[in-house]
């Protein structure tokens, strides 16, 4: 229904259905001993070379893991990378010169190979064989530890965004920037207040099915042709055809229109009738009629009302909305659904304190009917209302702000 003729529609909503990361080296050879008499024994050669140096400790550790991945706060970045390895192990210490040999024919004692190893004992007297340099020193030091590797950083926290899934009907862009909503429409094909601050959600328009040009072939494929034009992505089908002060359409008329809804690029949402008998038996017929035809006939999303009436209808559990939508699901092809107008009314809506509660209920039923793609509130009556005429918000509108605009 429209807002503009809320008041006429009120007692016509009657009886509704059931509708989330060193080696020390050895000390230097000693001196080697002298040879007996002849001749001297010349000096001993040169020390041994110094052993070989440690290698140097492996590569510090490698730095903490990459930070978590973007999205509203960004991960922490990875602990400090590990700390380098031990100092390198210091040189072997190099062999001492072999002294000379004494008088005798002895040749000098070698001298001590390279550092590490004890020098030779002296030579014997009278030609003793001069003694042997020292063995060579011992191995380098050994390789320091590699460093540990840093932590990985924390994960990012999801990023905000999603498909828009809170709207509201017909509210000004004040209201719809208060209230924290991704999506809206006004009944009609043009947005007739939208915000210029990027804010208020996303416009879908409406072929409401209005006598004249929303009733024919042509002005509908011309309407659908200057949505595609702008960008839209979805079009709404005709306000409750069943109902005789709406679009009061029927089904023959609307299967023999609903040709002209087809573009491919744009997603069409099905007529919404009333959650009553009536509305029920119309939206059969015509969803049965499209299941029948799916090669000339397309559907992408199945569009709903519902409104609580009688007293008891709005509990906390939202219980009957949850039987109206498992009927709503009975149906071939698994579509998406698009609650365009709910809330209660007459006997269901004593006080706003009812309809605050019955909301919250609402909310944990979607969660659990996750076909539940989209919704918008109908805030045009007695203790539905979510923001007051000075723009503050209402108890409910308070609670409707808070709650996910995406999905």
């Amino acid at each position: 229904m429209s807002h503009w003729s809320r008041s006429a529609v009120w007692m016509a909503l009657g009886a509704l259905a059931l509708s989330a990361a060193c080696g020390s080296s050895d000390t230097g050879g000693t001196t080697g001993g002298g040879g007996s008499s002849a001749h001297a024994g010349t000096n001993g050669s040169a020390g041994g070379a110094n052993g070989a140096a440690g290698t140097s400790g492996a590569a510090a550790g490698a730095s903490g893991a990459v930070a978590g991945s973007s999205g509203a706060t960004a991960g922490t970045s990875g602990a400090t990378a590990g700390t380098s390895g031990g100092p390198a192990g210091t040189n072997g210490s190099a062999g001492t010169n072999g002294a000379a040999g004494t008088t005798g024919g002895g040749q000098g004692g070698k001298a001590g190979t390279t550092g590490g190893g004890q020098g030779g004992k002296a030579g014997s007297a009278g030609g003793g064989a001069a003694g042997h340099g020292g063995t060579s020193g011992a191995a380098a030091g050994t390789t320091g530890s590699a460093g540990t590797s840093g932590a990985a950083g924390s994960a990012g926290s999801a990023g905000a965004g999603g498909q828009p899934f809170k709207g509201v009907a017909n509210s000004p862009c004040a209201d719809r920037t208060a209230l924290n909503i991704s999506w809206y429409y006004n009944w009609e094909q043009t947005e007739n207040e939208a915000c210029t601050n990027g804010q208020g959600g996303v416009f879908v328009p409406m072929i409401w099915g209005h006598t004249g040009s929303e009733q024919s072939a042509s002005g509908i494929t011309t309407s659908i042709s200057s949505f595609v034009s702008k960008g839209y992505p979805y079009v709404l089908g005709f306000n409750e055809p069943d109902n005789s002060t709406q679009s009061d359409i029927s089904v023959a008329t609307a299967i023999s229109l609903w040709p002209s809804f087809l573009n491919p690029a744009i997603k069409t949402v099905s007529p919404a009738t009333q959650a009553n008998t009536t509305g029920q038996a119309w939206f059969n017929t015509f969803i049965g009629d499209v299941n029948a035809n799916s090669t000339g006939l397309r559907t992408d999303v199945i569009g709903l009302h519902w409104y609580g009436w009688n007293a008891g209808s709005c509990d906390a559990a939202a219980s009957q909305l949850n039987g109206y939508l498992n009927w709503a699901e009975g149906f071939a092809g698994n579509r998406p659904i698009w609650l365009t107008e709910w809330g209660c009314l007459n006997d269901s809506a004593p006080d706003e304190t009812t309809v605050v509660n019955f909301y919250k209920g609402a909310l944990a039923v979607f969660a659990k009917h996750p076909r539940v793609q989209r919704y918008a509130w109908y805030p045009w009556s007695t203790n539905l209302a979510l923001t007051n005429s000075d723009g503050s918000l209402t108890a409910l509108g308070t609670v409707y702000a808070a709650a996910p605009s995406y999905k």
